[in-house]
């Protein structure tokens, strides 16, 4: 499914177009982010590396422009210093959208493992008691494909998809896990495989399976659980002690009569509190383990 790129003021397919003459300076841009082919892949991004390379050359050059243009235009009214503050802040955001479309297909990929791994055991739970039942591990792998499994769903469809039109159950598995972001699923992928290539009980080896994500989940739990004691260490310090040790060193000073408190310092302070607040709730969401939700 075709991704929008973030800041493209063109569909893909025109972009690609309008963006072909950069490709002669995508060579520098591979050098610098040497494995960006294979992130494009897994975050199933419409376009190679040389392609997606020309694109975000086109895209920083186009908002440069832009930028520059717009904002000499607006600050030639306000400010004899237009000629240098329109190409400065010209640049700033040309960076700043060229960081944005560089990280984007991490961005995509992260949200896809998290899926992935969200639904991984409930999955495979189902897949096992189908198997159980009778079911050959193809339909199995159908009705999981049909499921409500998120992006774990979309991947096992491809895979359903890939075996109709003629490809070995392993093959297409294979190839599941060689384009898949997600460690937990490509070891369960792995596993599968050399199963059925030793002629093993598919089911026995998926029941192991989901016993070791279970295991390494209450395992990813009980690490959380540890780093969350040392996390709330923290926010007392951010969001209790600080500020009340501060507000008491503000109104101390503000007793003598040679210094001179004002009520913007308390804005300043309330606004830092507020942003270490939320770049503590940032550090919680990036310490939570993706297997676990």
């Amino acid at each position: 499914m075709p991704k929008v790129i973030p800041f493209a003021p063109l569909p893909m397919h025109t972009l690609k177009t309008v963006s072909a003459p950069f490709i002669r300076y995508s060579a520098i841009f591979n050098k610098m982010f040497p494995n960006f082919g294979k992130s494009l892949r897994q975050a199933e991004i419409p376009a190679d590396e040389r392609e997606y390379a020309a694109i975000i050359l086109f895209l920083v050059t186009f908002y440069f422009l832009f930028f520059t243009f717009l904002l000499t235009i607006i600050l030639s009214r306000f400010t004899p210093h237009f000629l240098i503050l329109g190409p400065t802040i010209g640049v700033v955001m040309a960076f700043l959208i060229f960081v944005q479309t560089v990280m984007y297909p991490k961005m995509i990929i992260r949200k896809k493992m998290r899926s992935i791994e969200l639904n991984l055991v409930f999955a495979l739970r189902t897949i096992l008691i189908e198997i159980k039942s009778g079911v050959s591990l193809f339909d199995s792998l159908n009705v999981v494909s049909r499921g409500n499994y998120a992006a774990l769903s979309d991947e096992f469809r491809k895979v359903v998809e890939s075996i109709n039109t003629g490809t070995p159950e392993e093959e297409a598995l294979e190839e599941l896990g060689d384009r898949n972001p997600s460690h937990f699923l490509r070891k369960v992928i792995w596993q599968i495989v050399n199963g059925l290539k030793a002629g093993a009980d598919v089911s026995s080896v998926l029941s192991e399976t989901v016993s070791s994500m279970i295991r390494e989940q209450r395992i990813a739990i009980t690490k959380f659980g540890a780093q969350l004691k040392i996390l709330s260490l923290m926010y007392m310090m951010i969001g209790v002690i600080m500020p009340a040790l501060g507000l008491t060193f503000l109104i101390v000073l503000g007793s003598f009569p040679q210094i001179t408190i004002d009520q913007v310092v308390f804005w300043v302070m309330l606004a830092a509190i507020t942003v270490m607040e939320f770049m503590y709730i940032g550090i919680i969401k990036s310490r939570r383990p993706s297997i676990i939700g």
